[in-house]
This record gives C-alpha cells, structure tokens and sequence, in this order.
C-alpha cells in the first residue's frame, strides 16, 4: 500500500487517558435526544484542536467504580459520541463521504473480579452477542475482526478448491451484533469542527435467545470453589453428615401429613432432640431428594449412591441384641413417593440413618450437579442481552474507511470505553412519578361504574369459588370439580384497581411487620380538596 496515499484514520474522544475511546453521555432525559445533543455541541466552544474540556451533558467517567447506565423504560437515554480524523498534522476531520459505513458493538466483561489495564487489554476477557448469545472471542485475532464475517479479508492458500472451502467456513461463521452509528447534522458538525457520529447505547433488548441451560453449574464442578461450597452447604445433613442420625418416628410410619409443616428448619443446625424439629428436617430431606432432585424420574443416577447409605434397626431374638442394615434407597424412594402421588402409602421408619462414608458426599455432589445441569437444559430459559444485572460492559466503535481507487476499504476500530452495567428495570431514578387518579370511593361512584373486562372462567375454578367461603381459603380449601358449567364473570377495571390497592396497603402493613419498609415504600402527602 502506498503510505502517500493511504494516510492512517482515528477516531478520538474527549478522554486525556484514552483519546481514542468515545465518550458515553448518560442520562438524557429529553425524549428527543438528537436536538438535546446537537444543541449541547452548538453551545459549547470547541477548541481548534482536541474536545473541550466538558459538555453540558454528563459523560461515563473515566476513572471510576463502574456505574449503571438506565433503560429507557426509566425515561433515561444513553449516546455514544466521538468524532473521526485523519492522523496528520492538525488532525484535520475526515470527510464524511469517505466513511462506507459505521457501527459499534456492545462487549461484555468475563475476565476476573480484579480488573486492571493489564487484564482489559486482554482479548479473551470479553464476550460479543451473537445469534446464540453471549461467546467468549476465540482468539486475539477475533478481538479486531470485523464484526460482520462476510466482510473480512478472504484468505488465499493458491489452491481454489481450498480457497472455495474456507470462504464457506467464512459464510457461515456468526456475526457479532452490530448497533446503528449516525452522523450528525453537518451544521452541527462545522461547529464543532468535527465529523461527529453518535448512537444510542441500548440498555434493554426485546429479542430473546434461548439459553443452552438455565443456570450454569460449571463453577461448583471446581474442588474448593465458593460455588462449590455453597451448594454443599445447602444439601441435607442425612446426606452430609458423618454419623448415624437416629431418625424421627422410628418404628412408626411416614406419611402425607409429615409434609404439612410451616415452620422452617435450619438444615445447618445438628440433631436437637426436638421430635418435632427432627421430623421437619427429615421432611425437608424428602422434599430436596423429590422435588430438586427428582430421583424417581430424571434423578435415577443417583440411587446407587442413596443404596450405599445404611438403614439401621435394632432387634432382639432370644435375648440376643442383632442389628440389621440395609441400603437407603428403596425406603427413600417410597417416601418421595409420598410427597408427590397423592395415592402413595405410607412408609414404614427405621432406628436410623447413615453414616455418611468418606468419600461419598463428593461423588454424590458430582452426580447430583449432573443430574440437575441435565434438568436445566430441560428448563432452558429466555435470555435477553442486558437482563445480567451484574455484568459489566463497554462499547467499541468502527467506521468503514472508503479505499482510494484500486484499495480495498480500511476498518478502523476505537478503544474501549469504560466499563459500565446496566440498572435493572426496578432501579429508581428520581424521575417524577407517574400520578394514578382512583375513583371515589362512595356507592354512588362505584355503582357508576361498569363491568368493562370479562372473565372466561373454567368449571374446576367457578366450583373451587363456590364450594369454599372466603375463610375457607385461610384453612384448607374444598377441591373445584371439573364437571358443572363455566361462567363468563364481568368486572369493572377501576374497581378492580381499587381492591388491588386496599389489598396492597395490608400488606404493606403485615410485612411491615419485618422489614419495617412503610416510611420508604409508602409515602403520602395530605391533597386539599375544594368542597
């Protein structure tokens, strides 16, 4: 390439630590934030060379704790703004006419909870959105490849049919997610001296890609992790503990009614004495081997490890004291049994339960993270591409530099910005609020107004509402049938609302109780009102 032709092209920003990284401007409030930022830029000296020293709109700083950049839906706006320039003397503006096209792509942090420039220069620290999701860069090359596959150089071996095979590798290999770059108007732009484009930073995504698994248990795989730890400590002591655990209601039997308690029971705190304590920990083991980890059904892998666990009863014959063990898994089969069919009999209890063997509880860990990655793959969720609320990210702008007659185009990239995360959709902004007028609340309004949405409702539910009075659903209700008519039931929005809202306030009230939140969550201020 002739370097007398081709001069190098930057992009530039108002960073002094990082002048090639574009600043983000945070928190626009207008909803038309292409004038609220033109005007920012006309009002503001621009020096002959450089950015001025500040805008009237705040920027990402450069040197901070990351912050959380706001959703639309809070009524917040984000733009991304730099400026393109040949690197010469002076650094003159690059004519807008040479730019093919421009973009920026979004990248998300993976590199470790210590982030310093050494690891952000890393390339294998980051992810790009693709179609399957978020995908860690394969290599360093990857990192300043242009985003779009199909316009990167085509390498050539001299051998076509090789040649032929590695441009249809390169076809159909995924494009990184590329979000719309915009140039500014040119009078805006001859009064920053500058070829400005801007874009909206996206903080919310509508489209959602299915996730290979629900929850990644890649990290309590790893002997001595925290992840590890923490899903140990969460197991039952019957299946942690290294001693025989007498257990509750020996010699008599287990059945529904184990399995209706309210009182929760710290699995950490060991053998009490309390029967009543004893029986809702062993209650609670049932529940966690039937309903997390399903072993009459997906869980099977697991009962060769339950079969290892001994039963223990004492008898004695002819006055001689015998004990007699057996594997745990048929009587813990039966009892989840018990906590998932309805028609399921009772089970009959031994003395007691374990030792736990050395050893043991790490292969039934393994087993059991397989057994529920294999579950969460069956409960593969949605995942949008901002919905981590503690991810971190940062944005690298490109332009598209038009080539001189007989040159292919240059792709020139930005640096990173600063990392950011995005606020959750709950985040309070310190917006004003939305005001919700309700109705009177006097018969005469009330009886004004009309049912104006109506309800399909099914046979089992219209029964389950008359069978049962309102305390009855305190209590234990009566079961719906599905035999009998369906019902269609009117109701009025507005009054709808205005149960809704009595019923908010008790249970503000209740809860309150706990958390003691009214003097935060509830604030109301006295209305006159003229007569």
């Amino acid at each position: 390439m002739d370097p007398h032709t081709h001069h190098a092209v930057a992009v530039g920003g108002p960073s002094r630590q990082h002048p090639h990284a574009p600043a983000v401007l945070v928190d626009i409030e207008a909803g038309d934030f292409v004038t609220a930022l033109s005007d920012a830029i006309t009002s503001t000296a621009w020096p002959r060379f450089g950015w001025p020293a500040s805008l009237p709109i705040a920027r990402l700083p450069d040197q901070a704790a990351p912050r959380a950049l706001f959703q639309p839906i809070h009524r917040r706006f984000n733009l991304v703004l730099f400026d393109t320039h040949c690197e010469v003397f002076g650094s003159p503006r690059l004519d807008p006419r040479k730019i093919e096209s421009s973009g920026f792509v979004v990248r998300r942090w993976a590199g470790p909870d210590d982030i310093n420039a050494q690891a952000l220069a890393d390339p294998h620290n980051w992810q790009t959105w693709q179609a399957e999701g978020w995908r860690g860069l394969p290599n360093a090359a990857a990192f300043d490849a242009d985003p779009d596959p199909a316009r990167r150089p085509a390498p050539r071996t001299g051998n076509p049919g090789v040649d032929a095979r590695l441009a249809a590798l390169r076809a159909v290999h995924p494009a990184e997610a590329v979000n719309p770059l915009h140039a500014l108007m040119p009078a805006v732009c001859d009064a920053a001296k500058r070829s400005l484009l801007y874009g909206v930073v996206p903080t919310s995504e509508a489209l959602r890609k299915p996730t290979d698994t629900a929850v990644d248990y890649a990290a309590a795989r790893t002997p001595g992790s925290t992840a590890r730890d923490s899903f140990v400590a969460h197991l039952s002591p019957y299946l942690s503990r290294a001693n025989i655990r007498p257990l509750p209601g020996a010699r008599s039997s287990f059945d529904a009614t184990w399995l209706n308690g309210s009182d929760p029971v710290d699995a950490s705190e060991p053998d009490s004495g309390d029967s009543s304590a004893m029986r809702e920990q062993f209650a609670a083991f049932i529940r966690q081997l039937a309903f997390e980890f399903d072993i009459n059904g997906r869980g099977k892998a697991l009962l060769p490890l339950l079969e290892e666990l001994r039963l223990g009863r004492n008898e004695t014959t002819l006055g001689l004291a015998t004990r007699i063990t057996t594997g745990a898994s048929a009587f813990l089969q039966a009892c989840v049994r018990v906590a998932t069919d309805v028609n399921a009999g009772s089970v009959y209890i031994p003395d007691d339960f374990g030792p736990v063997p050395a050893g043991w509880l790490d292969r039934f860990t393994n087993t059991a993270l397989i057994v529920l990655e294999g579950r969460a793959a069956e409960a593969r969720t949605l995942e949008g591409r901002f919905d981590d609320a503690e991810a971190l990210y940062a944005i690298r702008a490109f332009v598209r530099v038009r080539g001189e007659p007989g040159y292919p185009n240059r792709l020139v990239w930005s640096d990173m910005t600063p990392l950011y995360r995005v606020a959750p959709w709950f985040a309070s902004t310190g917006t004003p609020q939305a005001r919700i007028a309700l109705p009177a609340f006097d018969r005469a309004s009330l009886a004004a107004m009309k049912p104006n949405v109506a309800f399909d409702v099914p046979p089992a539910l219209a029964n389950l509402l008359m069978r049962n009075k309102p305390e009855d659903f305190m209590k234990k209700p009566k079961a719906g049938s599905d035999i009998g008519l369906g019902w269609l039931c009117s109701f009025s929005i507005p009054i709808i609302t205005i149960c809704a809202f009595i019923l908010l306030n008790v249970v503000l009230s209740l809860l309150n109780l706990v958390f003691f939140w009214l003097p935060f969550v509830k604030i109301c201020l006295p209305v006159p009102r003229k007569k």
